[in-house]
């Protein structure tokens, strides 16, 4: 089998595309015969990202912003317009996956002239993602209408749709497929090779976490809209009810280039520490004994929550953020919310849990591991490609 991927995604980037886009580039380069990978190339390696047998072939963006303005009105939503057939034809591959519906964009229907098989990988309902994140008002309105008409086509016209959760799989078939006629399965996330690989997570001791004193942690891109748009509220809605329950706890708040207006409002609270742009999240990790996920925006699979699952913590989020992660609420160690009320509760339901030590780390990491390791993850996908006849 021989699969030709196209990413949009910059796989050096620590975000949560790049991460899923890596651990996917990898589980299809540890299945195919061979696999070529086409990828946003801005001058930085990702060898050490990506399987070694995986062919990488990089391409620039030489556009100036002007020029990229004028093709999203045009309906160029990604780099390979220009390229996409042409490496079709000569590479000849037996599936052609896109990585995000956007890669498909004006091309789909072309690839599938050419006789191949196509797989749609959907990070999230797209719709539903950039009303959390926003595209740039200059070209706001003629991006999001070709972003609909390519998640659209994508969903109508691929062989097979791959989501991160059940819940995408809805959101798609309400917007697309009411009829529930086309094949969407969830694969989920997982590691990459690199990372399964080289991460020992939460083994580490600290002596940071000392007598009584409860840790939560917070993390993720600090200065992003998104994590501006669920944190702030968090803390001047949630946070004090914590405060009450458990006045002696401390916050942790860590993660890339926090705004002015993130570090005002932490400097609020003498318990919270500010940690901007650390060198090793999963030594804060270590630090902690509750992970706290406040987003309350977007779509898709939050993957910051495997970082606390990895290192061994319950988890405390947003009903958001709890898709993807059904194993773990069923598992006791993950509780969720929606408001201040249901925060209030189920932050007792997970301090009484761990108060009877049933919240026990090695038990979370062994779960964690049966769904989100990288041999989990292609064991999978493997399993998805042969009931659909891809294999």
């Amino acid at each position: 089998m021989k699969v030709l991927f196209f990413t949009h995604h910059y796989l050096d980037d620590n975000s949560g595309g790049s991460f899923a886009s890596r651990a996917y580039i990898n589980a299809f380069t540890e299945i195919a015969d061979s696999c070529m990978l086409m990828y946003p190339d801005r001058g930085i390696p990702i060898k050490d990202f990506i399987h070694k047998n995986c062919i990488l072939k990089g391409i620039p963006n030489r556009r100036n912003n002007i020029q990229k303005v004028i093709d999203i009105y045009k309906g160029k939503i990604h780099r390979y317009s220009d390229i996409m057939i042409s490496q079709v034809e000569e590479f000849k591959p037996d599936i052609v996956v896109f990585d995000n519906s956007r890669t498909t964009a004006g091309m789909l229907n072309e690839v599938k002239k050419t006789g191949v098989k196509t797989i749609t990988i959907h990070h999230n309902y797209e719709m539903e993602y950039y009303s959390g994140t926003k595209p740039s008002i200059a070209w706001r309105i003629p991006f999001m209408y070709y972003m609909e008409k390519a998640e659209r086509t994508a969903v109508q016209k691929s062989d097979l749709n791959l989501t991160l959760t059940d819940e995408d799989i809805k959101l798609l078939q309400v917007h697309y497929d009411t009829q529930k006629r086309k094949k969407i399965v969830k694969l989920g996330s997982f590691e990459s090779v690199i990372d399964s690989m080289s991460i020992n997570s939460g083994d580490k001791d600290t002596t940071k976490k000392t007598g009584k004193t409860l840790y939560f942690v917070i993390t993720g891109t600090l200065g992003s809209y998104q994590t501006e748009m669920s944190v702030i509220p968090f803390l001047e809605n949630e946070y004090p009810e914590l405060l009450k329950l458990i006045p002696e706890s401390k916050l942790i708040i860590a993660g890339r280039n926090p705004s002015d207006k993130m570090i005002d409002v932490c400097l609020k609270y003498p318990s919270i520490e500010l940690i901007a742009n650390p060198e090793s999240m999963m030594e804060i990790m270590a630090c902690a004994d509750v992970y706290i996920c406040p987003t309350c925006v977007g779509g898709g699979l939050k993957l910051r929550i495997m970082d606390g699952l990895k290192a061994g913590l319950p988890i405390l989020t947003h009903v958001v953020s709890a898709r993807g992660y059904e194993e773990f609420q069923n598992a006791n160690c993950l509780f969720s919310y929606e408001n201040t009320d249901s925060f209030r509760i189920s932050l007792k339901r997970l301090i009484s849990e761990k108060d009877k030590g049933n919240l026990d780390p090695k038990t979370i990491k062994d779960l964690y591991n049966s769904i989100f390791s990288f041999e989990a993850g292609v064991k999978r996908l493997g399993g998805i490609l042969k009931q659909n006849e891809l294999i």
